[in-house]
């Protein structure tokens, strides 16, 4: 279910992202992006960050936990889309890559970061195939 709304919603996104308003194409991405997440692609790709990562990451003298560098670094993309949207009042193309990707890192986080962001990837995640599932017959 997860996987064909992704699909879905990134093609959709794909095709119209240049030629309609960018709060539509940024909105299609965050959703597209938050199915991904918890389509078993997204699982993939979870468990592939955090391999490749706690590899990166073992090879320092000192120890750091890989769940707590990308709950960083969810947060300074989270920061920089919002600082590039409020320059410009628009969502660039690196932006709205950034809000797809960002909902996998966000759960692949831990600690309060994670917490607070499971919790709404997951609604947002909810909302997508409550607007969706209709369309494509769920």
């Amino acid at each position: 279910m997860y996987t064909i709304g992704a699909a879905f919603c990134l093609g959709l996104f794909w095709l119209i992202r240049k030629k309609v308003h960018w709060v539509v194409s940024a909105a299609l991405a965050v959703l597209g992006g938050t199915l991904l997440a918890y389509s078993f692609l997204g699982g993939w790709i979870t468990t592939a960050l955090t391999w490749v990562l706690g590899f990166a990451l073992g090879l320092l003298p000192e120890p750091v936990s890989v769940s707590a560098v990308l709950a960083a670094v969810s947060l300074f993309v989270v920061v920089m889309v919002a600082t590039d949207a409020w320059k410009d009042k628009k969502l660039d193309e690196h932006g709205q890559w950034a809000a797809i990707c960002l909902p996998i890192l966000v759960l692949a986080a831990s600690g309060s970061v994670g917490a607070t962001g499971t919790a709404v990837v997951d609604a947002v995640a909810g909302a997508g195939t409550g607007v969706f599932g209709p369309l494509l017959g769920w």
